[in-house]
């Protein structure tokens, strides 16, 4: 991540395009669906955006309610984003973000630096700060893609294997909690009820100390190193910290639709909250929530300690 105050973010790429088609991809509904969004819409000229404006941006499971602020062609685009963001269970929750494009000629290139601004100072604040700025890193890796090479790579960008987890680097606060130092973990905000993790017999104030092996001090070793294992099959060892101990379980990542976010039949975001509410009620009803013993997984009772093997 690019240091910056902890209100915002910065991304930044150079693009072998001339600043007609990066503008164009970026500032118009057409654009962005062709790298970005799966549907927009405008209230204004879809091919002349300007201040008023309001864009309805769906990227899956999050769908975006944005106000146009600034628009100056080839040049600036800013937005007011409103983002409605649906958990694997259905539950929405929105975030309000401001985002700014900027566009300069270099040396044959386009420089694109991403702005964005407007995160609170608490835990869930910084948990959307970490989560935006890895977002839009591969999204833009995507744009560059698709206006390079003619690639739309988002399925593969985004369908990584997922734990079912809502997960932020260890903050002071969250240290005091668990004993594990700042920087020095993943913490587990929630859980989800029939994820790997539930499964796994992870729980909610969990630290992922490692995956596999590999250390995940940080949001963004997390997000890397549970990528590493897109297209591979099996177990893969969690080593994390619960109560000042360490131990070690197993899981089998999912790459369900629930957890990736992609909506590869293009749902709306109404259509994708009913499904996985009824999925949700589904399971819940026929224990398979409580359980947890799908895919060879053991349960907390089974496991003799809360799910997890003794410590390592």
């Amino acid at each position: 991540m690019i240091e910056c105050p902890t209100d915002r973010t910065r991304n930044v790429t150079y693009l072998e395009a001339a600043p007609e088609q990066v503008w164009w991809s970026i500032a118009t509904t057409e654009g962005t669906n062709t790298y970005l969004t799966y549907s927009s819409s405008t209230t204004g000229d879809p091919s002349l955006p300007k201040a008023g404006d309001v864009y309805t941006l769906n990227y899956g499971d999050i769908e975006n309610q944005s106000v146009v602020v600034e628009s100056v062609p080839n040049r600036r685009f800013v937005l007011s984003d409103a983002y409605q963001s649906l958990a694997p269970d259905g539950k929405a929750e929105i975030f309000y973000v401001n985002t700014a494009f900027t566009l300069e000629e270099s040396d044959g290139f386009v420089k694109l630096s991403l702005q964005v601004q407007g995160f609170a100072e608490d835990t869930y604040g910084q948990w959307l700060r970490e989560c935006l700025e890895m977002g839009w890193r591969r999204s833009l890796m995507n744009l560059k893609s698709v206006l390079e090479l003619g690639l739309d790579l988002r399925t593969e960008l985004f369908s990584y294997p997922r734990l079912g987890v809502t997960n932020c680097t260890v903050n002071p606060e969250q240290s005091r909690e668990t004993g594990v130092s700042v920087g020095g973990g993943n913490y587990l905000l929630e859980v989800f009820p029939n994820s790997p993790a539930q499964k796994a017999g992870l729980r909610a104030h969990d630290v992922i100390l490692g995956i596999g092996g590999r250390r995940t001090a940080v949001y963004g070793d997390f997000v890397r190193v549970i990528s590493s294992y897109s297209g591979k099959k099996g177990p893969v060892s969690v080593t994390f910290s619960r109560s000042g101990k360490r131990h070690e379980t197993t899981v089998l990542l999912s790459v369900e639709e629930q957890f990736t976010g992609l909506n590869k039949e293009s749902l709306s975001l109404e259509e994708i909250k009913q499904r996985r509410e009824l999925i949700a009620k589904s399971r819940s009803a026929s224990g398979a929530i409580w359980t947890g013993t799908e895919n060879g997984m053991k349960t907390a009772a089974e496991n003799g300690e809360d799910g997890a093997a003794g410590a390592q």
